[in-house]
């Protein structure tokens, strides 16, 4: 299991996260952006999400839960689940 996160990020900054992460310009990511029109949302991205938020914040995003995600929206959720995504910004 992994450690509570330390590091609290805005919602825009997880936006600019997930852009990076995802190879899109910031201005096309929002909480309802489909995994499906993301080219690089495949197995590779999906891994490349993992480590980042296990670099990043130090949580752990299992394969499993990963592949239930459908939308950026679900990485948000999951982020602000873990104590990651601050609620003042």
């Amino acid at each position: 299991m992994s450690e509570p996160a330390k590091t609290q990020v805005s919602v825009s900054d997880a936006l600019a996260m997930l852009a990076d992460c995802f190879n899109l310009p910031v201005e096309d990511v929002h909480a309802d952006l489909q995994r499906d029109a993301i080219d690089d949302w495949d197995s590779m991205g999906a891994l490349m999400l993992m480590a980042e938020l296990d670099e990043r914040f130090g949580i752990e995003l299992t394969a499993e839960v990963s592949r239930e995600m459908t939308r950026i929206g679900d990485v948000l959720a999951f982020l602000k689940v873990h104590g990651v995504l601050s609620e003042n910004a």
